[in-house]
């Protein structure tokens, strides 16, 4: 495919001085407030937290969100530091691992121990962040790779009330106020709304929804995309590799439930996916019923992620379908900053895709797992490209 990058450009690195994102800046949201003009962002950042661990276990790293934003079109940023915009609790007493959610109902708070990887979107007028979570937070993983370690050990026993032996991932929705979060008021920025997945899955990530209902099965129902891990707990006879698959509910709340409508909407075909592939920003509405849907692969440790295209076509009284879909590995790293590093995998991923400027696309994403980047695309060139891959 032809190359559509107008500019690539690194914003931030780790922030040494700062203990909670000393270790790992990455995997940035972006959205556009349509009242100022403001660009906020929320970026996954991880540092030690030793004073909130388990005696006797590993350091935790757990993660946080930190607020940036831009007001002059996306070409600089600026950065809070005095605090994490939102940050897990640090509890281990079961007792204290629960949450109340926007209807006033006590749930499981999953969001205990580690919030990675925002994406924000607009539905039904409204902003919301979903966010991949654990409910405790993880060690350094890029030196040893165990969810539990850093864990009670009750985790793994039948002493468990919540359904998240070996420390789940699970993704959680919030409903934004941006005037709040401007003012840096995060207590009032952020509203708990649902978790969206369902721990039994185990690791259910790159979950978000469509900006507007649709009418599936006679009902109008929102639609949400996602990615889980053992996507073979849903279809039975389907690969266990992570597939993206799409989910329809009549509320935000029946998502997680394993019985609600969902079905694979896009598995691995190509080489360049063979370890996963997942939708990686949330879908733009092109208006007469299309979406642009920006989606990663990964093959392997070696060759890392990259990232494609497709065009999405809603249908009557069911799930959109795809119509157009670049198969090839459309962007990849390429930059010094985008090349693996500390944590060994090639690895640019996007998190975020605005319209931006006229006949542009911003794309806010992680670098190599520790650096936040944007980079502006050709959306013109981008669509015309795309438009020649039709089903």
């Amino acid at each position: 495919m032809e190359n559509v990058v107008l500019e690539r450009k690194k914003i931030l690195s780790p922030m040494k001085d700062i203990p909670w994102a000393s270790e790992m800046v990455l995997n940035p949201a972006i959205i556009e407030d349509p009242k100022t003009g403001r660009i906020h962002m929320l970026i996954r950042v991880t540092g030690p937290c030793a004073e909130m661990g388990i005696p006797g276990k590993k350091l935790p790293f757990p993660a946080f969100l930190s607020y940036a934003w831009s007001d002059d079109g996306g070409e600089t940023y600026e950065f809070d530091w005095e605090r994490p915009a939102l940050a897990p609790a640090l509890k281990y007493d079961m007792d204290e691992l629960w949450v109340t959610d926007d209807r006033g109902i006590k749930v499981p708070n999953y969001a205990n121990g580690s919030i990675q990887d925002p994406r924000l979107f607009w539905m039904e007028g409204e902003c919301y962040c979903t966010v991949a979570c654990r409910m405790f937070a993880s060690g350094a993983y890029w030196i040893h790779d165990d969810p539990i370690q850093c864990s009670p050990d009750w985790i793994n026993t039948d002493e468990n009330p919540f359904g998240n032996a070996g420390n789940a991932t699970v993704t959680v929705l919030y409903r934004m106020d941006l005037d709040a979060l401007a003012e840096k008021d995060y207590d009032k920025a952020f509203t708990f709304v649902s978790n969206l997945t369902d721990p039994a899955v185990y690791d259910d990530r790159d979950v978000f929804l469509f900006e507007k209902k649709m009418k599936i099965d006679g009902k109008m129902q929102y639609v949400m995309l996602h990615r889980p891990y053992r996507p073979g707990i849903y279809s039975g006879n389907h690969t266990d590799r992570p597939t993206i698959y799409i989910a329809a509910a009549e509320d935000l709340y029946s998502f997680a439930d394993k019985n609600a409508k969902r079905k694979v909407f896009y598995a691995p075909t190509e080489p360049w996916q063979e370890e996963k592939v997942g939708a990686s920003t949330p879908p733009l509405d092109l208006g007469n019923g299309e979406w642009l849907l920006n989606y990663h692969g990964k093959k392997d440790a070696v060759e890392g992620y990259a990232q494609s295209f497709m065009i999405l076509k809603e249908q009557d009284n069911d799930f959109p379908k795809i119509t157009h879909l670049c198969k090839e590995k459309w962007l990849v790293n390429e930059e010094p900053f985008e090349e693996p590093h500390r944590f060994g995998i090639p690895c640019i991923f996007f998190t975020g895709l605005i319209p931006h400027k006229e006949d542009e696309l911003l794309v806010a994403y992680g670098a190599a797992d520790e650096h936040v980047a944007v980079m502006r695309l050709d959306y013109k060139k981008l669509m015309e490209e795309l438009r020649k891959c039709e089903l």
